[in-house]
C-alpha cells in the first residue's frame, strides 16, 4: 500500500514538473499575443484566404494572431490534458470536486462556445460564418482563437507568479513605444503606409479602443507604484498615451478612459491600496497634455463633447415629438443600433450568423457593423449567447469585489484596463484588432476560489479555546 502511494506521489510530482515547463511555453505564447501591436506596426496590408474560395481577406495582424493561436492550442491541450490526468489519477472525489470548483467560472464560456457552434448551423451562409468575412473576420474559427488566448492566459495566471506583472508591464511599455513611434512619425513626416489617426490597427476606432486600455493601465500603474523611477517612467508613458488618445479623436475611447479612472479611484479606495500623491501626479500629467493639445489644436475632443451633448438634445427633442432626425446621432451609430436591434428581433435565438454584415447580411444588406460589441454578439449568435457572455462579466466583477482584500496592485491595474475596454465596447466592436488584449487582461484578473480556511477564518478565530472561555464568562456575568 505504501509503495503504491509512493509511486502515485512520484508520478504526480513528475507530471506537475512537466506542467510547469509547459506553462512557460504558454506564457511565451501569451507574450507573443500581447506583442501583436509591434507586428501591426511592421506589416500593414491584406492577404486573401484561398481556403474559403477567396470569400474574404485578412490583415497581417489577423494572420499573426492565427499563428499564435495555433501554437497556443497545441500547448494548451498538453497542459490541460496532464492537469486532468493528475486529478483523475488520484481517484478521489475530493480532488475532482476541487478541480471543477476552481474552474467553475469557465462554465459560461463553454456554454457560449457550444451555443455559437449550434448557431453556426442556423447561419444563411455557413462558410462565411465559419471563416469570417470582411475586415473584422470574426467567424467561428476566430471565436475559437479567442477561447484559446483566454484559456492560455487563464492557465498561467496562478501557475506562474510573475506572469501578471510581466504581461502588464510588457503591454504598458509596448503601448508607450507604439505611441512614441507614431508621434515621432508625425514629427519627421514619415509615412508608415497609414496615418497617425488610423494608427496601427487599420482603423482609428480600433486604435482608440487599444489606447483606452493602454492609457487606463498606465494610469493605474502610476497610481499604485511605490518606486520613484517607476513613477517617472510611467508619467512619460502616460503623457504619450494621452496625447495619442486625443489625436485619435475617438469619443468612445475617451469615455472608456474616464470610466477607467473612476474605476481606479473606487477600487483603490475600496482596497486601501491607492497612493493619493501618485493620483495627483497622474491627474496633473493627464490634464497638462489635454491642455497643451487643446491649445495647440491637436485635440478635437472639446468639439466632440459639444457634439455629444447636442446629440443628446436631438434625442430628447425626437422623443418628445420634435422634428429632429435622430439617425445622425453618434456619427450614425444610433441608426446602426436601431437597425441591429431590428435584426435581433427577427432572429433572437441563434442570430443572423457570425460576421455577416454589409452585403452578407440578408436581414439588412445595407447594415454596417453595429459599432456596439454587445449588440454585435446578440445579432451574431442570438440573445442566449449574449446573456452567457454577460453572466461571465458579472461573475468576474462580483468575485473581484468579494475577494477585494486578496487583490494585488497588479490585479487592480489589469482589471482597470479590462474595465475600460468593456466601456469602449458600447461604442465599437474591434474584435481581432484589440479584443485579444481584453481577453488576456480579463483572464489574468479572474480571482481564484478562496480556500475554505481563509473563508472561515473569522469563524475559526471566534471558536478558539480562549474566545469560547471569554464568551462563556461574559454570558455568566450577564446571567448573574
Amino acid at each position: 500500500m505504501e509503495t503504491s502511494l509512493k509511486n502515485l506521489n512520484n508520478r504526480k510530482q513528475i507530471l506537475n514538473d512537466i506542467t510547469k515547463y509547459i506553462s512557460y511555453v504558454l506564457f511565451a505564447g501569451v507574450i507573443l499575443v500581447v506583442l501583436q501591436g509591434f507586428f501591426s506596426l511592421a506589416l500593414l496590408g491584406t492577404v486573401r484566404n484561398t481556403t474559403s474560395n477567396n470569400s474574404h481577406f485578412m490583415h497581417y495582424t489577423q494572420f499573426y494572431l492565427k499563428f499564435c493561436a495555433m501554437l497556443l492550442t497545441v500547448v494548451l491541450l498538453m497542459y490541460y490534458g496532464i492537469k486532468t490526468y493528475i486529478v483523475f489519477d488520484e481517484k478521489r472525489y475530493s480532488a475532482i470536486g476541487k478541480f471543477i470548483k476552481s474552474n467553475i467560472m469557465l462554465l459560461p464560456l463553454g456554454l457560449m462556445l457550444i451555443w455559437a457552434f449550434i448557431s453556426l448551423f442556423h447561419s444563411p451562409d455557413f462558410e462565411k460564418s465559419l471563416y469570417g468575412s470582411g475586415y473584422i473576420n470574426e467567424g467561428f474559427f476566430t471565436v475559437l482563437e479567442y477561447a484559446v488566448v483566454f484559456l492560455s492566459a487563464y492557465a498561467i495566471r496562478q501557475e506562474l507568479k510573475i506572469s501578471k506583472m510581466v504581461i502588464l508591464w510588457t503591454f504598458v511599455i509596448m503601448a508607450g513605444l507604439i505611441c512614441f513611434i507614431m508621434w515621432g512619425a508625425l514629427v519627421v513626416d514619415y509615412n508608415f503606409g497609414t496615418t497617425k489617426k488610423t494608427g496601427v490597427f487599420n482603423n482609428s476606432n480600433h486604435y482608440g479602443y487599444f489606447l483606452a486600455m493602454s492609457t487606463t493601465a498606465t494610469f493605474a500603474l502610476l497610481v499604485y507604484s511605490k518606486k520613484d523611477w517607476q513613477v517617472a517612467l510611467l508619467a512619460v508613458l502616460l503623457a504619450l498615451n494621452v496625447h495619442n488618445l486625443l489625436y485619435c479623436n475617438t469619443l468612445g475611447a475617451n469615455f472608456a478612459f474616464i470610466g477607467g479612472i473612476i474605476f481606479i479611484i473606487c477600487s483603490g479606495a475600496m482596497t486601501k491600496k491607492i497612493r493619493w500623491m501618485n493620483l495627483i501626479i497622474a491627474f496633473f500629467v493627464t490634464g497638462l497634455v489635454v491642455f497643451i493639445d487643446e491649445v495647440v489644436g491637436i485635440s478635437k475632443m472639446w468639439k466632440q463633447y459639444v457634439s455629444f451633448f447636442e446629440d443628446l438634445g436631438i434625442l430628447a427633442d425626437s422623443a418628445t415629438g420634435g422634428s429632429s432626425d435622430p439617425n445622425l446621432v453618434g456619427t450614425g451609430r444610433y441608426s446602426l443600433w436601431k437597425r441591429t436591434i431590428a435584426v435581433i428581433k427577427q432572429v433572437p435565438w441563434f442570430g443572423k450568423g457570425m460576421d455577416l454584415y454589409y452585403a452578407n447580411n440578408i436581414y439588412d444588406k445595407r447594415l454596417d457593423v453595429p459599432h456596439n460589441e454587445y449588440l454585435a454578439m446578440a445579432s451574431n449568435i442570438g440573445i442566449p449567447g449574449l446573456v452567457l457572455y454577460l453572466v461571465m462579466i458579472i461573475w468576474w466583477f462580483a468575485k473581484a469585489v468579494y475577494q477585494k482584500d486578496n487583490m494585488s496592485i497588479i490585479d487592480l491595474s489589469i482589471m482597470a484596463g479590462a474595465f475600460a475596454y468593456l466601456i469602449s465596447a458600447f461604442t465599437g466592436n474591434s474584435f481581432t484588432y484589440t479584443y485579444p488584449y481584453f481577453l488576456v487582461f480579463y483572464a489574468m484578473s479572474m480571482q481564484p476560489t478562496i480556500p475554505k480556511e481563509k473563508r472561515y477564518k473569522k469563524l475559526q478565530t471566534e471558536n478558539t479555546p480562549d474566545a469560547i472561555e471569554n464568551r462563556t464568562a461574559l454570558e455568566n456575568i450577564k446571567s448573574e
